[in-house]
């Protein structure tokens, strides 16, 4: 005689991620520039790969750049945060004699797609004094150091006021300026930039070593679509949405923006660029 079980059936999927490649570029289109970066669409690596102009990459030695926007070269692009981590040049001022302020600009993003973000960078100085950003002549930010010993510039690579000192910008940014006063030294130099918040904080980058040899810091810019774009998220894995990003004194930017639901991957800006990768079940009788 057979046992009645109470469960006819057990049924249960687990989790299965698929072996396919992800497609993160345009067909035909390469999506990778040297080992280790990854170039998704709207940008490209050729006039024909990219969604325009402004976002066309080149890849040489197997770096990429950001052709129109002063050739900068790319570090990292975040399709969720729809952010783009460039290498720029330190904002940078050695003084003497000392006491004696300074502006240095910024680079300039007017007419273009991309503006400084706010909040995936942090706002940093290293050096003895004051540094303060500026827009149009009136304070955003800023920050100051005492310099108590020449042998302290930073703890476990944070900023905290020894000679080093970091705070947050409050709005988005197209151009900027950094006085730079009081460095408290003979010949002494001073550094102030926008910092990718993701590396300050996972301590990729020392802010020691722009002092030393780094003339290049990593730095997040927002890339934007104004609303009457059309866009093409990927079809049934996607979220469209519209975005209005605060530049300050009441003004805004457009833009729009497409993201992954969650089970898929892949590039939400192309329209067959998102692949399940979950597929899971559970069935009792």
């Amino acid at each position: 005689m057979k046992l009645f079980h109470p469960y006819l059936y057990l049924l249960i999927s687990l989790s299965i991620t698929s072996i396919s490649v992800s497609k993160y570029a345009k067909t035909g289109c390469n999506d990778t520039c040297g080992n280790n970066v990854t170039i998704p669409y709207p940008f490209g690596i050729g006039a024909d790969c990219s969604v325009n102009p402004w976002y066309i990459v080149d890849c040489n030695s197997s770096r990429p750049y950001l052709s129109a926007l002063n050739h900068l070269e790319i570090l990292r692009v975040d399709l969720h945060n729809q952010t783009i981590i460039v290498s720029t040049p330190r904002i940078s001022d050695c003084q003497n004699p000392v006491e004696k302020t300074s502006q240095l600009m910024s680079i300039d993003l007017d007419r273009t797609p991309f503006l400084f973000c706010s909040y995936h960078n942090r706002f940093v100085f290293d050096g003895c004094g004051n540094a303060v950003m500026m827009e149009n002549g009136s304070a955003l930010t800023g920050c100051s150091t005492s310099c108590l010993s020449e042998n302290v510039t930073e703890i476990n690579n944070y900023c905290f006021g020894f000679s080093c000192c970091q705070t947050t910008v409050p709005h988005f940014l197209k151009l900027y300026s950094i006085n730079i006063a009081g460095l408290g030294r003979d010949g002494g130099c001073a550094y102030a930039f926008l910092l990718d918040e993701d590396s300050y904080l996972k301590q990729t980058f020392s802010v020691q070593s722009v002092a030393a040899n780094n003339a290049y810091v990593p730095m997040s810019l927002m890339w934007t679509f104004p609303h009457n774009a059309t866009l093409s998220c990927c079809r049934g894995a996607s979220d469209h949405m519209n975005m209005e990003l605060d530049t300050g004194n009441g003004t805004f930017v457009e833009s729009q923006k497409c993201s992954r639901h969650i089970g898929y991957k892949g590039n939400p800006y192309l329209y067959d660029g998102c692949e399940g990768i979950i597929a899971s079940s559970y069935s009792c009788f």
